[in-house]
């Protein structure tokens, strides 16, 4: 790799005061080297050598053997003036005192401040400050490590590069681990050199703590777990460089699946990384391409990204090209949006979405793909303004048609500020959209107001959890109420101050629990990012709220509800191996509809609901969720499910007929392991020792 900064090569070219390669003993002219095995006899006295021009540090001398004359590695302290000094360890080691050159074979080892090098082989060049390592070489400098066939590193530069390289990288602690800051270089003298670099055992207690979800609706049914970033991923590269200004790869292969071959892979011809502040990173791809399950391989149309704080964006592996979504009441149904991000300085994240109508488009404006009826508007806006406060904010225009502005365009804006174990947020919203079970969606023309919601509260050792909440807010809202509405009117808007406290109470009941399968690749993790533990649970609940109208309203309700809930099999074999089902019912025992608004009056006073997603064959999977009001048989909510679930990522399709909304959402699960990982390319079904955390 060329250097750019006016300082010697990374790979200096051999010279007759430094050479690259150890001198060849039998050259004549050129002093012996200095050898030291792990048994040497008494060494002679040797006359004194001169010392090159450029050299100004004593020769190192190797340690001699155990008095013992048992084998053990020889540890040298070798001086490197302007970096301090390096720890070598090694079952033989030369040194040539005219080219300062050290050879060292044998397991060898290396210390340079938080870094370390492992190889069969090592040339270390004491003019230049340049190492070269060879055979089954092991870089590693605080969280990361990286193997090789060759390594090269600059001490002086930071600078390196690694052939044949493979290994794993924690993605938050990236930019540290491996600063080119030289502060901490020759401070390693004290810490004790780690021959566990290559003697890791296989991968074991694989876990998954949770992934990204990337949807134009709810991402919960796609995770089962905590939506967060990919922190640890695997590589394989033909070549790895870094310097003071960034990381380099060719042919670069990525995964965050812990086995191998794995699931999901992201491949690039080339990889450059280089930091824009203290926070942001640059990182641009050529030729991306997602490949999953070592065949369909699927280009990605962005190859540069701004990383913050080694975060990727949540879309940057996103395999669709747009996102897909239906809504069926403002977008007239079937929608694709290509969500933006935009770059600003500061805490804040803002992503802006074009959006395309097509149901709009396919009907209403006869194929006019000019019509701005067809085309609309996502943002949002979240982000920390404070070390306990956070900001989200959103709106949504359902069509350029500036005619129908009003009834087009929705916001809101939230702060939350965390106050102890509690949260309290302020909002404003126009235009939200709630639904209200059998009455369907309802328009809250505004609110703005305030709530505080409590932690989840464990009583005693009772097995019972308490929540509770408290707010106020001045609403204008629909109704229907004759009192509230000008003279022959049915439904209108009217605006009162509305005040509501609930607490709410649930306790479950473990009646039955069977064993999950180990988490290995072909038996829990087949299709499934965590093994499933085949269960029943009871779960009971009982819920009271009061809710008070400036019009001197008051609307009480007492709620009680059961639901009983399990999973069947494994998911390991190919068909019917997993059925998730629930069924329950909830009736409300105290109170009644007695709310002035629409939406938020308690109509459904006895619903039973229930539903099952049933594995279909391999990782397909589908089932529906429904829920009828009992009194009047009307459905208040309905979906249908279809799932494609492996072990790295999934792909869910959800759609409800009740509320004509549905969305197409991507997983990319997240794990965490310990022990070393097989190649890439390693066959189906390597064995491995992996466990359950």
């Amino acid at each position: 790799m060329a250097n750019d900064h006016g300082s010697e090569p990374l790979v200096p070219e051999p010279t007759d005061s430094a050479p690259l390669e150890p001198a060849n003993p039998a050259i004549e002219d050129t002093e012996a080297p200095v050898e030291v095995d792990s048994a040497p006899p008494p060494p002679e006295p040797a006359p004194e050598s001169p010392q090159p021009e450029n050299s100004e540090t004593e020769a190192p001398e190797p340690e001699p053997a155990d008095a013992s004359g048992e084998a053990a590695p020889v540890e040298t302290e070798l001086p490197t003036e302007g970096v301090g000094s390096i720890l070598l360890r090694a079952d033989r080691q030369e040194f040539e005192p005219i080219r300062q050159i050290v050879t060292a074979t044998g397991d060898v080892l290396v210390q340079f401040g938080t870094g370390q090098l492992a190889a069969d082989r090592l040339w270390a060049n004491l003019v230049n400050r340049h190492l070269r390592a060879e055979g089954n070489v092991f870089f590693n400098r605080n969280n990361q490590i990286i193997e090789g066939a060759t390594a090269t590193y600059n001490l002086l530069q930071g600078a390196g590069t690694i052939t044949e390289s493979r290994g794993e990288l924690e993605l938050t602690t990236l930019e540290d681990d491996f600063s080119t800051d030289a502060a901490g270089l020759g401070q390693g003298a004290n810490v004790p050199l780690d021959y566990r670099l290559q003697n890791q055992r296989s991968i074991s207690q694989v876990t998954s703590p949770g992934g990204l979800v990337l949807a134009t609706g709810d991402p919960q049914g796609l995770l089962g777990g905590e939506q967060r970033p990919i922190e640890r991923v695997r590589f394989e590269a033909e070549r790895i460089s870094f310097d003071a200004d960034g990381w380099y790869g060719e042919q670069v292969r990525l995964t965050n699946d812990p086995f191998s071959p794995p699931d999901l892979e992201f491949r690039a011809n080339t990889v450059r990384l280089t930091p824009l502040n203290e926070v942001e990173d640059e990182l641009v791809f050529e030729n991306p391409r997602l490949v999953f399950n070592q065949g369909l391989s699927i280009p990605l149309f962005r190859n540069r990204f701004v990383l913050t704080r080694g975060q990727l964006p949540a879309e940057a592996l996103n395999p669709l090209p747009t996102g897909i979504g239906i809504d069926g009441r403002d977008r007239g149904g079937l929608f694709v949006e290509a969500p933006v991000p935009i770059n600003i300085a500061g805490p804040l994240n803002i992503t802006i979405a074009p959006q395309f109508l097509v149901s709009r488009w396919l009907g209403d404006s006869n194929y006019n793909i000019a019509d701005p009826a067809n085309f609309g508007l996502a943002a949002e806006v979240e982000g920390p303004i404070g070390p306990r406060t956070q900001v989200l904010g959103s709106l949504s225009l359902a069509g350029f048609d500036l005619a129908n502005f009003s009834e087009q365009f929705r916001a809101s804006l939230r702060a939350r500020q965390l106050l102890g174990t509690h949260r309290l947020t302020l909002e404003y919203s126009y235009r939200d959209r709630l639904f209200n079970g059998s009455l369907g969606f309802q328009d809250v023309q505004n609110t703005i107001g305030a709530l505080l919601e409590s932690p989840v509260v464990a009583l005693g050792n009772s097995g019972i959890n308490l929540t509770y909440q408290v707010s106020g807010q001045y609403v204008t809202a629909n109704t229907d109420r004759a009192d509230l509405l000008a003279p022959g009117q049915g439904i209108g808007l009217t605006s009162l101050f509305r005040f509501q406290g609930s607490a709410d109470l649930t306790r479950s009941f473990l009646l039955w629990q069977g064993r999950p399968l180990p988490a290995t690749p072909t038996e829990g993790l087949r299709y499934s990012p965590r093994p499933l533990v085949p269960n029943l649970v009871l779960g009971v609940g009982l819920r009271t709220g009061a809710t008070y109208y400036t019009s001197n309203d008051l609307q009480e309700s007492l709620e009680t509800r059961v639901v009983l809930s399990g999973q069947l099999g494994h998911l390991q074999r190919q068909t019917f191996d997993y059925t998730q089902f629930n069924i329950g019912f909830s009736r409300t025992i105290l109170g009644g509809d007695t709310s002035p608004f629409l939406f938020d009056r308690t109509v459904d006073q006895n619903v039973l609901s229930g539903g099952i997603i049933q594995q279909i064959y391999g990782p397909f999977l589908a089932g529906f969720q429904a829920s009828i009001n009992v009194d009047s048989g009307r459905t208040v909510d309905s979906n249908l499910i279809f799932e494609y679930r492996r072990r790295a990522y999934g792909l869910l399709l959800t759609y409800s007929p009740t509320q004509e909304t549905g969305f197409l959402g991507f997983r990319i699960s997240g794990f965490d392991w310990v022990g070393r990982t097989a190649p890439f390319d390693a066959p189906r079904g390597t064995p491995s020792d992996a466990v359950v955390q």
